[in-house]
């Protein structure tokens, strides 16, 4: 009795508190998971999960939170676009294959090389050690990556949380996805109105010069392919169903917000 009452107590209260957005980069290289995970904290079919290109936006209410992740390509030539999102991100969520241990050097550069930036130093990290044969344990990874020393360096609270989509999937409950983010989520809190106002500054500051440039080489790109679409619809007029999937594509790969339709 005294734990039903406890937990209508704390039901309650969290229907009181007020509703946070929070927004959530995901990175890592490329073939990690990063996509499983997000899929895995939505619980939504795996299906056939091609290759990230740029970034694509799922949201998902969790408690009291409005979270916003951003999934990222892990491609080489994705790794700078990373720093785009780096003044809306509240907190990062890292993915790392600790099974594969030939990549841990290149993890550990673009690891540290991400927590020295200003916009993304003192912002908590969840590092998603995804759970296989023969992985890492957390304590080797935090050894490895020298993570201990890096998160100090750059203020940010931390955690390593193991986990797996396709067992998460096979759960009703903890599942360790989500686990992972409530903790991230909660260290979001400690902090949230100097994260609002740090996301507020950055996102409204002038970009730097590796922004311009990469701002203009998208905004040429983008003018390129909406000149091979006007060709294509002059070329094959009748074929409009065809040039409408084209353009859904490229907005897809530009990062427009794809809804995930749970089950």
């Amino acid at each position: 009795m005294f734990n039903l009452m406890s937990n209508c107590c704390n039901w309650v209260s969290k229907l009181q508190q007020p509703m946070r957005k929070v927004t959530v980069l995901v990175v890592g290289l490329d073939r990690v998971g990063k996509t499983l995970c997000i899929r895995g904290m939505l619980r939504a079919p795996l299906g056939d999960v091609s290759p990230t290109h740029g970034c694509v936006r799922y949201e998902l209410r969790l408690e009291n939170f409005l979270v916003n992740l951003l999934d990222t390509g892990g491609s080489p030539e994705f790794h700078l676009c990373w720093r785009e999102y780096y003044g809306e991100a509240h907190g990062v969520i890292f993915v790392v294959d600790s099974s594969d241990r030939h990549r841990m050097k290149e993890v550990k550069e673009f690891l540290t090389d991400m927590l020295r930036h200003p916009r993304l130093a003192g912002k908590p990290l969840l590092a998603n050690k995804q759970d296989k044969m023969n992985a890492l344990l957390g304590s080797e990874l935090i050894e490895v990556l020298s993570l201990e020393k890096l998160v100090n360096q750059s203020r940010s609270l931390c955690h390593i949380e193991p986990c797996s989509a396709l067992m998460d999937l096979r759960r009703w409950s903890d599942r360790r996805t989500l686990r992972g983010l409530r903790w991230l989520l909660q260290a979001v809190c400690l902090d949230y109105p100097d994260l609002c106002a740090r996301v507020v500054r950055d996102c409204g500051r002038p970009p730097g010069p590796e922004e311009r440039e990469r701002k203009a080489k998208t905004d040429k790109s983008q003018k390129k392919n909406k000149v091979e679409r006007c060709l294509l619809l002059k070329a094959n007029k009748p074929d409009i169903h065809q040039a409408q999937c084209s353009l859904e594509e490229e907005q897809k790969s530009r990062g427009h917000l794809q809804p995930i339709i749970l089950k």
